[in-house]
């Protein structure tokens, strides 16, 4: 698998300059600039205190970091990524994340890890499009998730995967229920009582990744596959499969490499009877990204289709700010034809401030809101996709 890496234009006759720059004049009486992004550091770790907002957790505050590395010659290996957090939030939600995407030289193989305890809550709505807020019914809920894929490159710009998924949901609260109420997950599971559920599985993947940073792509493209079945024979609590397909693309807009497009298509589907928390949600992707302008689990259903397109503009030369603007279309299966509704929409606007420039991560503030009244602030760092 080629990968692209030669850095814009600008960047060759323009000193870029991040937080950290910011940070170091603040606390020595001068920047600490690199000239160029062209050699950046054999390993690059960023450690920081860590704050974020969206619906879904209120404020979070917490540890995180990520490691950015390449085990091999710019021109055959990309990038390698680690990121791992621990946060709390004004939601009294506590998370710990742990993320790899791992490239041998040549990209002759790639291990991509997720691996998550959650002790949280959140509202569920009941299957299908964005449903009325009189529908919401609190839940609270743990998650213990490992996921590991190991990919092998059969083909030029070509891997193909083996995964082990592994969902155990406890200590499953369904607040409404207890008062004795109606709500989507007791209707769900017919009626009875459920605190816990398991999902334990395997995939088969197929992978073409030929962006040049998968932290802030700026050029190649990503396409994923994933047939995954999770059998009573491997501890699932039923037979079910999911299969979950996607495609990024970023074009260039004029000649500087100052702006572009980013065009995300993606779509989630399911066999069988998962657990309710196992069907696919809004959020609930790899990176917990689709569906800006709604909280986690805002919209759930048996199948999911997701586009988004947003454009992307560096505001200053020197790399530091940027600006976004971004419209997505999320289309839900009826809960009983399984035929797809009308799309929810959601659009809204960001700003960026380079955190670092040698990673190229980005600190993200965007405001967005979608159908049924839902909007929000979401802070972050690296790109949405």
């Amino acid at each position: 698998m080629a990968a692209a890496q030669q850095p814009d234009a600008q960047a060759d006759t323009v000193p870029q300059r991040d937080l950290m720059d910011v940070i170091s004049r603040v606390l020595k009486g001068k920047p600490k600039v690199a000239d160029t992004l062209r050699v950046p550091p054999k390993v690059v770790i960023t450690v920081l205190p860590s704050f974020g907002a969206n619906p879904s957790v209120g404020v979070s505050l917490g540890v995180s970091g990520n490691a950015v590395t390449r085990l091999g010659p710019a021109e055959t290996t990309n990038l390698s990524t680690v990121s791992a957090s621990v946060s709390y939030t004004t939601k009294s939600q506590f998370n710990i994340l742990l993320r790899s995407n791992i490239f041998t030289k040549g990209n002759q193989a790639k291990f991509e890890g997720d691996w998550r305890y959650l002790d949280t809550n959140q509202p569920t709505y009941g299957l299908g499009p964005a449903l009325p807020s009189e529908f919401e019914a609190p839940m609270d809920f743990k998650l213990l998730r490992l996921y590991e894929t190991v990919y092998f490159e059969t083909a030029e710009n070509t891997l193909v995967g083996l995964g082990y998924h592994f969902d155990r949901y406890f200590d499953i609260v369904d607040k409404n229920a207890e008062a004795g109420l109606p709500t989507p997950f007791l209707a769900y599971n017919n009626g009875r009582t459920v605190v816990k559920t398991l999902a334990s599985g395997l995939s088969l993947n197929l992978l073409t990744d030929t962006r040049d940073n998968p932290i802030n792509a700026k050029r190649g493209f990503y396409g994923r596959a994933s047939l995954r079945v999770f059998p009573k024979w491997l501890g699932s609590d039923d037979d079910w499969q999911s299969l979950e397909a996607e495609l990024r693309a970023y074009p260039a807009l004029g000649k500087t490499g100052r702006s572009r497009i980013a065009l995300w298509e993606y779509a989630w589907l399911t066999m069988g009877r998962p657990p309710y928390l196992n069907l696919p949600a809004i959020g609930w992707d790899y990176n917990n990204r689709t569906g800006r302008a709604y909280p986690q689990g805002r919209i759930r259903a048996t199948n999911l289709l997701y586009s988004e397109v947003e454009y992307r503009i560096t505001l200053s030369r020197n790399g530091m700010w940027g600006a976004v603007a971004f419209l997505n279309l999320t289309s839900a299966s009826d809960s009983n034809t399984t035929a797809f509704q009308s799309p929810n929409v959601g659009a809204g606007a960001g700003l960026r401030v380079k955190l670092n420039k040698h990673s190229d991560t980005n600190i993200t503030l965007d405001f967005g809101f979608g159908a049924r009244g839902s909007n929000g602030l979401f802070l972050g760092t690296s790109e949405v996709f």
